[in-house]
């Protein structure tokens, strides 16, 4: 019989008593700071049943209290014990907020030095502080000390990707990284962001469920070349002769051949207890952001036309199964059903490899949960003119997808505020889609794009409307996004989302995805979007009297792209339903 999770709440409060610990944070990233962690870093779904992709915890003798983003408001809620756990959604309400209610009082508060990072311990450092508290950092996690069945690392599966795909190949970005190294003095950087080492030397790998990495920093030294730090078992036999690979306990050698040089490192992705290593070595350490990061986000030609192969991919995938959603009985399957045979479409692709994040698939009153999981067992039976939520995608072999699509189950006609929401959310969409904006322009500017038509109507929406994407890496990828806080300028080649919603609490939640690409517009000084995803939107829930003519066409041009690259690869009946699905408004 699986341990209550208030059970685990009550020996980890023994464990810290016998740390003398008056308390503790467990934020929900593992060493390598990434959205994703494998199974046995999920130390705060462990304690707290919460599985959503950001947040912490602050547990004391006497209470246990979460924090996540506005994704999460919902599911905080639902996954967690009322008795025992006090839910907050950031920013609105912080733990500077909780602790100004409940002062520390020179209460001792540890955190795991390896799996927080420098501004992150700096943060909450000053947090406790003004609290009347203590941090400290801790070198045994009081949760691994009661989690007896912790799952160990998946084994291992590095590749090579070929140079071919990659656009680019490992020697050329190392010289790239070493120019812009030298131009700034300085003599080597310890890169902290998994993505960017992955995708520096051209490697993928299995270390996580769905983004396709291996785990592993580098230190690469403008003199003496690149070293990747992690298990040499999974790199080395993929790794070329003049890329060293060692464990991380080699640092300490591999900053002494740099003493007194200036050695670069993020801290905002860099584990403290690594910033602890650093600053007793004799090197300079200097602090900015990773250097790998804007020229991964800036896609090359080969990688973009990788997108575009594997979103048509997709699209097929995407056609075949909502023809044959379209024949179901709802009251068959349920969220979690309909997640797997979508799933099952996109594994008969060719070039496929595996889900780009676990499928969002909410119906109904679980749409408005905006990153719900639907866990099989407790999940809702689809009912006739429910309103799903699917928000899914893939890492293909050239190239990532990400789509939402939100759909009417059977034949049951829309309501006709369900269908305005809708088609207020489908403005939105198509006004970013078709944006012309100036060299320069970040995206908090293009933020309001999106939301303006909503606003007009009353209706808004909490998360981001657009993140950056991988290839063939993480499907949420920095350093620009399309959001309040997106300060980050949009430039040629970055591959984002589009992504507007809506959503009525415990009723539906609407949000229209594809896949867009910044290229240069016909002006020099001005860029534009071209959309890469490939499938039609429900159009049983648009209300065309509300769109404007132009709007209209930009949805049939779209439809019409839509049916003519993809009809060629579908059955004759399937051909006929996606001919129905994008005919002319």
């Amino acid at each position: 019989m699986p341990e209550k999770l208030g059970t685990r709440l009550a020996r980890l409060r023994a464990e810290l008593a016998k740390q003398r610990l008056d308390g503790l944070i467990i934020g929900r990233e593992d060493m390598f700071q990434g959205e994703e962690v494998p199974p046995g870093d999920e130390r705060l779904a462990y304690i707290s049943g919460f599985t959503g992709s950001a947040g912490f915890a602050f547990i004391t003798a006497n209470a246990a209290v979460l924090f996540s983003d506005g994704r999460y408001s919902l599911q905080m809620v639902s996954q967690t014990d009322p008795a025992d756990w006090q839910c907050h959604t950031l920013p609105q309400y912080s733990l500077n907020d909780y602790l100004d209610q409940h002062p520390l009082d020179g209460s001792t508060i540890g955190i795991d030095a390896q799996l927080v990072t420098m501004t992150g311990y700096e943060r909450y450092a000053d947090s406790i502080s003004k609290a009347g508290g203590q941090i400290t950092a801790i070198d045994v996690n009081p949760v691994d000390a009661i989690w007896h069945d912790q799952p160990a690392m998946p084994a291992p599966s590095a590749w090579h990707m070929e140079d071919a795909v990659a656009g680019q190949s490992v020697a050329d970005k190392l010289q790239v990284l070493a120019d812009d190294l030298r131009q700034q003095n300085l003599r080597a950087a310890l890169l902290s962001r998994v993505d960017a080492v992955n995708w520096l030397v051209n490697m993928r790998g299995g270390d996580l469920p769905c983004t396709p990495v291996n785990l592993c920093f580098a230190f690469f030294d403008c003199d003496h070349g690149l070293t990747l730090l992690g298990d040499e078992d999974r790199l080395a036999p993929i790794m070329d002769q003049d890329i060293a690979v060692r464990p991380l306990s080699a640092l300490p050698d591999l900053l002494a051949l740099c003493a007194g040089d200036a050695v670069l490192i993020e801290p905002a992705s860099l584990p403290q207890a690594l910033s602890f290593e650093i600053a007793a070595s004799n090197v300079e350490m200097v602090e900015g952001d990773c250097p790998v990061t804007p020229i991964k986000a800036r896609k090359n030609q080969v990688e973009i036309s990788g997108f575009q192969r594997a979103h048509h991919h997709d699209g097929v995938a995407m056609v075949k199964f909502l023809h044959w959603l379209s024949g179901i009985n709802p009251a068959s399957y349920t969220e979690s059903q309909i997640a797997t045979r979508l799933e099952q479409f996109r594994s008969q692709q060719t070039e496929y490899l595996l889900p780009s994040f676990s499928t969002i698939a909410g119906a109904g009153p679980n749409g408005a949960i905006v990153h719900y999981r639907a866990v099989a067992g407790q999940d809702r039976t689809l009912s006739d003119g429910d309103i799903l939520l699917l928000d899914s995608g893939g890492h293909y072999q050239t190239g990532t997808t990400d789509i939402t699509r939100t759909l009417l189950i059977g034949n049951t006609p829309a309501d006709g505020d369900v269908a305005g929401a809708f088609t207020h959310v489908l403005r939105g969409h198509i006004a970013l889609a078709m944006a012309h904006f100036e060299c320069g322009a970040t995206g908090q500017q293009l933020d309001g794009i999106a939301r303006a038509p909503l606003w007009a109507a009353g209706l808004q929406f909490a998360h981001g409307t657009g993140h950056g994407v991988g290839h063939v890496l993480s499907v949420h990828e920095g350093p620009a996004s399309i959001s309040k806080r997106g300060g980050v300028a949009i430039e040629a080649g970055m591959v984002l989302s589009n992504e507007p919603g809506y959503y009525l609490p415990d009723q539906y939640g609407i949000r229209l995805e594809n896949l867009v690409v910044a290229c240069s517009a016909s002006d020099p000084d001005f860029l534009c979007f071209e959309t890469l995803t490939l499938c039609p939107f429900d159009r049983r829930l648009i209300r065309a009297e509300l769109l404007s003519a132009i709007e209209r066409q930009w949805v049939d041009d779209y439809h019409q792209k839509v049916l003519a690259e993809l009809t060629p690869f579908l059955s004759e009946t399937c051909q006929t339903w996606l001919a129905a699905a994008c005919a002319p408004l």
